[in-house]
């Protein structure tokens, strides 16, 4: 590394087949919006990740995988077996050895089986039409939109992250500069009613227009900045005005503030995820520089629509998401904010189990992983289904019902991040259809606390 202990530690301190229940930190109090530090960093695996080759089973289901899977099965002889609370029962990618290190050492856990739902499904109400569906079920973009705003049923313009903006800026500490920042520019999950997310590049930083400011053309500027300082009789272009000053000026603070930013030398390395997870650790580094109490990330690490060679090119790209978070979590625990930080991936849908004679086709229910310091991990929550064709999740070639939803998950970050239970429905309007939120238990057992 390129960095010693104490200059790390310096510049930190300047930036100072189960169905399992959810339960990762059932001792802890949650705590409201205005105590602490608490960040969310959402990784969008866009193309609808074949994600029961990422988590598999290891147990005597395994026989069930292999058969139904066919071609493209993963010999059981190359699985890096999990351990954890779930010992022998389920095993990960050969190519994610860091991930299975994070979940034996209780700091990675996944989620089994989740996905969009409209209202609560059986395959009797799918099969007689008889229940609302999410819009647009098993299309790329209709499905990445409803991962990102929880309301699978209709078309809303503001996400998860933008309405927890919403609620949460006018009680928090936010400084200069959104407390929603982007490394995969402008998206659904990040945007309010009223908060407006920042958008920063992986490899770059800071965006800037070119021959603006400081060392550049003086005319540009000057000639700018008094545009941008009229008053408009359209509101459009007085919005548009505003946006842009803001812009700028959010830049330029940022810029400044990351000069401060913790150097990681080569800790992290070069592929997409990484990329992006360095920048996002050099902001978290200059939190308290930029006077933000909470936060929202999102990356996107896009090619995931393997309808053929699935496993060639999941060999290729899960070690990438592996290394990528096992570096985060080395960076975020140098900083000593890993209990601070939640990392979740969500991907369009899961796939078919079975093949398509090369590769796997547009599912429903899928698998993701949660990352943080505060978990209960080492375990795999919610329902596994199970692996065979036929059964009361499978809607036709092993596309699963999920048997968790977005809502439920999204409301466990929710109530972590400091959202009250009377408040849910302000961030997630459909959350009444899967959880009582006056109930005293939460909604998929203690995710996280």
């Amino acid at each position: 590394m390129n960095y010693s202990r104490r200059q790390f530690l310096g510049h930190a301190g300047i930036a100072a087949t189960a169905a399992t229940q959810l339960s990762w930190m059932p001792t802890v109090a949650r705590a409201d919006v205005t105590q602490g530090y608490k960040a969310l960093v959402c990784i969008l695996l866009a193309g609808g990740n074949d994600s029961f080759n990422m988590l598999l089973p290891n147990d005597d289901q395994y026989a069930g995988y292999a058969s139904v899977r066919a071609d493209l099965a993963l010999p059981q002889a190359d699985l890096l077996p999990l351990t954890g609370n779930q010992a022998g029962q389920f095993a990960v990618h050969p190519g994610m050895p860091e991930v299975q290190s994070l979940f034996d050492g209780g700091d990675l856990a996944f989620v089994a089986n989740i996905g969009p739902l409209a209202e609560p499904t059986t395959r009797a109400a799918y099969d007689t039409e008889t229940v609302r569906l999410p819009l647009g079920l098993f299309s790329h973009s209709d499905q990445i939109a409803v991962w990102q705003t929880a309301a699978a049923g209709q078309r809303v313009a503001t996400g998860f992250g933008g309405r927890l903006a919403d609620l949460v800026e006018p009680q928090v500490q936010t400084g200069p500069v959104s407390m929603n920042i982007s490394v995969a520019g402008t998206n659904l999950f990040q945007t309010g009613a009223q908060a407006i997310g920042y958008a920063v590049d992986a490899r770059e930083g800071v965006r800037t227009i070119g021959g603006y400011g400081e060392g550049e053309s003086e005319i540009f500027t000057t000639a700018l900045d008094a545009l941008l300082a009229q008053n408009y009789s359209n509101p459009f272009r007085q919005a548009y005005a505003n946006n842009l000053r803001g812009a700028i000026d959010s830049g330029a603070a940022l810029q400044g503030a990351l000069s401060n930013a913790v150097d990681f030398g080569d800790l992290f390395g070069n592929g997409p995820l990484s990329t992006a997870l360095a920048q996002i650790a050099r902001l978290i580094s200059i939190r308290d520089i930029l006077g933000v109490s909470r936060q929202t990330f999102f990356v996107t690490v896009g090619g995931w629509d393997h309808h053929d060679e699935v496993l060639e090119n999941q060999a290729a790209m899960l070690p990438g998401i592996s290394q990528g978070l096992s570096e985060f979590h080395a960076a975020l625990t140098a900083m000593g904010v890993l209990q601070d930080v939640v990392t979740f991936s969500i991907s369009d849908f899961g796939r078919t189990l079975t093949s398509n004679g090369r590769g796997s086709d547009h599912g429903w229910g899928g698998n993701n992983l949660v990352m943080g310091g505060g978990l209960a991990g080492g375990r795999v929550y919610g329902e596994y289904p199970e692996m065979a064709l036929g059964t009361e999740l499978d809607l036709g070639r092993g596309r699963f019902l999920p048997t968790t939803s977005v809502d439920e998950f999204y409301a466990e970050l929710g109530l972590w991040y400091g959202v009250q239970p009377g408040e849910l429905d302000l961030v997630l309007p459909n959350i009444g259809r899967f959880y009582d939120v006056s109930g005293a238990a939460p909604p998929i057992g203690y995710l996280l606390s």
